[in-house]
Order: C-alpha cells, then sequence, then structure tokens
C-alpha cells in the first residue's frame, strides 16, 4: 500500500492557488496566480485547503524538496553523501566541523521552522475550518516529524518561538533534546486522535512514535508502536516534475542534474560501504565524470531516478527494522527478522557473527541499507554513540578528509547564531546557543 502527499509551492506560510477541489491534490501543483492571501481567502473549505497545501509545501521543502532538507544534509554529516561541490559552507557539513554562522545551515534552519509553524498553525485553523477531516492529522503528523528532525539532527537548547494565526511571534526558550522528544510525541498523539478511521494517518502517527520512542532508548514503548503497523505500508512524501525548484527531488536534483553531492562508500573509515557492496537496497552507477568542482568522481545514486520521485517518510519496513533492534536488546529473533526481509528481495540470508559489537554493528548497517536517503542515518549514528556506547570516531567518518585536512568531531548541526536575535535569549549574547554538542 502506497500513499503519497503531493508536494505544492509554498509562498510565504500559504499557498494560492486556484481551480482545485478536495478530492484532486494534483490541481494543487498547478500555481496559476501565486499572490498575498486575503482574508476572504481563509474562510470555509476552500481557506482549509490553502491552509493544508501550503503547510504540506513547506514540510515537503524541510524533508526532501528544495535545497535539500533532512535527507540531503544528514546523509552528508553521516556516511551516506560526501561533496562533489564547491560551496565552502557545505563542506563544513561534509567534513563535520560546522560553525555557527554557516549561511547554508541557516537556511535550512529556517526551513524547519518554517515547517514546523506552518504545519501547527494549519492543524489549528482547519479545526476551526474543517472539522473532522483527516487531513488535520496530517498536519499533525508532520508537526511532529519536524520536531523528531530537530531532535535528530541538532544539538540540544533548540529554541522554539512561534507566529500563532493571526498573532504576532511569540519568542520561545531554548529546548532540550528530551523536550523536542515530548513534543514530538504530543503531535503525534495530536494526529491519532484527530485521525479518526484514517488508517494512513495512523499508521503515520505509530512510525513516528516508533521512531522517537527509539531515539528515547524506550525499546519497549518503540516496540508496541511498529506492531501496529502493516508490513505492506508506505507513506511518501512526492516531488513535482518541472516548475519551481521547491517542488523537485532535491536528492535527484543535487545529484544527477547539479552534480554536488555524490554517493559515498566506506567514507571516512567507518562509512558502509554503499558502492563497493553489491546490493539491490543502494542501487548507483559510475556518472563517468567528475562533479560540480571538476575533480571528484561523481557517483549517481539511483534510488530516486527523477526530480518527481517520491521519497517514504515512514513504513511497514521501518516497523519491522525496530522490532529486529528491540529482539537485539532482550534476546529475540533479531536475525530472522532480519533475514525475512532480506528474502523479499533475493538476498542471501546473514548469517549471526556471535559477538556483541558484530551483531550491533550488523543491525546498523541493515538499517542504514534499507533506510538509505531517507534522512535516518544521521539520528543513527547518534544513537550507536549515545546508546550503545560507542566513541564518535568509531562510528561517524573520521581520519583524512578526501578534500584535505581532517574531519572534525561533530555529530549534529550547531544553532544558528542568528538566533541570537530571539528576544527570550537575550542574556546570552556572544555565545553559543546549544546546551550541549554531545550525541
Amino acid at each position: 500500500m502506497k500513499y503519497l502527499n503531493k508536494t505544492v509551492r509554498p509562498f510565504l506560510v500559504i499557498l494560492v492557488a486556484t481551480g482545485f477541489a478536495a478530492c484532486d491534490t494534483d490541481q494543487l501543483l498547478n500555481v496559476v496566480d501565486p499572490d498575498i492571501v486575503t482574508p476572504g481567502d481563509v474562510v470555509g473549505e476552500k481557506g482549509a485547503e490553502l491552509y493544508w497545501a501550503g503547510a504540506v509545501g513547506l514540510f515537503a521543502n524541510a524533508y526532501s524538496s528544495g535545497g535539500g532538507g533532512q535527507v540531503v544534509y544528514s546523509g552528508m554529516i553521516s556516511d551516506e553523501f560526501h561533496l562533489s561541490g564547491t560551496f565552502p559552507t557545505r563542506n563544513e557539513v561534509d567534513r563535520r566541523e560546522m560553525d555557527d554562522r554557516n549561511g547554508t545551515l541557516l537556511g535550512q534552519y529556517r526551513t524547519y521552522h518554517r515547517a514546523r509553524v506552518g504545519t501547527k498553525n494549519a492543524a489549528e485553523r482547519m479545526a476551526e475550518l474543517l472539522p473532522g477531516d483527516s487531513r488535520i492529522a496530517e498536519m499533525w503528523n508532520m508537526n511532529a516529524f519536524v520536531n523528531l528532525f530537530f531532535a535528530e539532527n541538532y544539538c540540544s537548547g533548540v529554541p522554539f518561538s512561534d507566529t500563532p494565526n493571526e498573532g504576532d511571534i511569540v519568542y520561545g526558550d531554548r529546548q532540550t533534546t528530551q523536550e523536542i522528544y515530548d513534543a514530538a510525541l504530543a503531535s503525534f498523539g495530536a494526529a491519532d486522535q484527530a485521525a479518526g478511521g484514517d488508517a494512513n494517518q495512523k499508521n503515520l502517527a505509530a512510525i513516528g512514535i516508533a521512531r522517537t520512542r527509539l531515539n528515547m532508548n524506550d525499546y519497549a514503548g518503540a516496540a508496541s508502536a511498529a506492531a501496529t503497523i502493516p508490513a505492506d505500508w508506505e507513506y511518501y512524501v512526492r516531488s513535482k516534475q518541472g516548475g519551481d525548484f521547491g517542488q523537485r527531488n532535491a536528492i535527484f536534483e543535487l545529484n544527477q542534474r547539479q552534480r554536488r553531492w555524490s554517493i559515498s562508500d566506506a567514507e571516512g573509515e567507518n562509512g558502509v560501504a554503499f558502492r563497493s557492496d553489491d546490493d539491490v537496497r543502494v542501487p548507483w552507477e559510475d556518472s563517468g565524470g567528475p562533479g560540480f568542482d571538476q575533480e571528484t568522481p561523481l557517483f549517481h545514486q539511483l534510488k530516486y531516478t527523477s526530480e518527481e520521485s517520491d521519497v517514504v517518510l515512514g513504513s511497514g519496513l521501518e516497523a519491522q527494522l525496530i522490532k529486529a533492534e528491540v529482539e537485539l536488546s532482550n534476546g529475540g529473533p533479531w536475525l530472522a527478522t532480519l533475514n525475512a526481509l532480506r528474502e523479499g528481495v533475493g538476498l542471501p540470508a546473514l548469517s549471526d557473527p556471535g559477538d556483541r559489537d558484530g551483531q550491533v554493528r550488523m543491525l546498523f548497517e541493515e538499517r542504514a541499507r534499507w533506510l538509505f536517503g531517507t534522512g535516518h542515518r544521521l539520528g543513527d549514528l547518534r544513537r550507536l554513540v549515545r546508546q550503545y556506547g560507542y566513541n564518535q570516531a568509531e562510528v561517524f567518518p573520521t581520519g583524512s578528509f578526501f578534500k584535505g585536512g581532517a574531519y572534525g568531531s561533530d555529530v549534529n548541526f550547531p544553532i544558528p547564531f542568528e538566533e541570537h536575535e530571539n528576544e527570550a535569549l537575550s542574556g546570552l549574547e556572544g555565545q553559543s546557543l546549544c546546551l550541549d554538542r554531545e550525541a
């Protein structure tokens, strides 16, 4: 079962589109006359459509469209992608040595917050304009996932400000990683409650809860949520071919078309051999030439083969991987669960390495291959440090950096320096805003 959520072009907070209907999301991709939305537009079913459409677009930009989003940048700091472009700000990400004045990261940070605020506002406004609509649950699910991305990707201490519907900005204080996970769970809970009989949105909330609980080291909670999800369920965010850059699949766009990212292989001593091991889960090809920098060999990932390729957000497959990890933790049949998945795509069965280190590394490599290019890898590497006791230099890319110098030790993204303009943080002038940079 595949559920698709088609992206739209965001304009300010919401989108103006003409000639659409609730049952035809394709129409939302055809923006005829973008303009500032007037108060008269934001009423009834039409107003709810506008909020929903704009928030969907904001979420897609934060996740997998536009300048890269969660999928590209979390893959860059980990071992999925490496730089074949020239931006020094992107080089900092790949090298794991990021300055809080990095302009590229500032843009990504703002994109995440726009999606966080936009989805929350849309959920609340739609509840007034179109109560009972299952897309309210979709908005809460997307809001929850953005919160989860902040917790997985950023240092502890991200401030959460808000711009309520028809209100002025409310400056927010810094949130610990635990508080951000709690916010994600609250929104997933709101999504589950708003979903009613919509099994798709209930499954999306359940996989979000399972992923969040796994990050919180709550194996029982993760297993309970994952157990409710059908094995063949999938939820995808899609991009649109042509049109605005913000609508396209960023992984394809930046890898094949712009040649600025390349698929990695055993990056920095610790990385997974994504290219040298022949594996159907991570298809790739040699482009036959260099990347944008005219010196780095360019390898194309083939998981996404066009600018309109859909990107999975949650699935029954991920639920099975969570099940396997919980089984590994409690002595269950973890290897049988992994091998059942492998059998489904014609891969040979794995053998138990026989020691704890080998078992953990095998499970996380399986996760890396199954979930490649879906924004999971950074969170997994951090969990290996935080929950399994590895040193960051044992799991993140390390040693000599291929573009010169050496890898740094960053395991997450910093809070941009510009956040000092937040009035709630007025006593922290000149200081790093991160409460800590630990995994």
